[in-house]
């Protein structure tokens, strides 16, 4: 895994995860990000504007929208020849 990130997690989320964490191993924490209402510079140290829909602070275009879209590397564009 890289890196997970929690976007606009209320507080409550922020407390539960400063007791869980302590019992995780510490390569895991470093790759969870909790982040609040100023989520969008720390986002865009890990991920590109231009990798990042507009709702979440990017400027990506994805035919249909980024959030439906299913465009990545884990589902390449095949084509059949029959």
């Amino acid at each position: 895994m890289g890196h997970m990130f929690i976007i606009n997690a209320p507080y409550l989320f922020s407390t539960v995860w400063s007791l869980i964490k302590p019992w995780l191993d510490e390569a895991t924490v470093r790759k969870i990000h909790i982040l609040g209402k100023g989520y969008k510079t720390e986002l865009q140290q890990y991920i590109s504007p231009e990798n990042l829909p507009s709702d979440l602070g990017g400027n990506c275009k994805c035919p249909g929208g980024c959030s439906l879209s299913d465009a990545g590397p884990w589902n390449p564009n095949h084509t059949n020849v029959v």
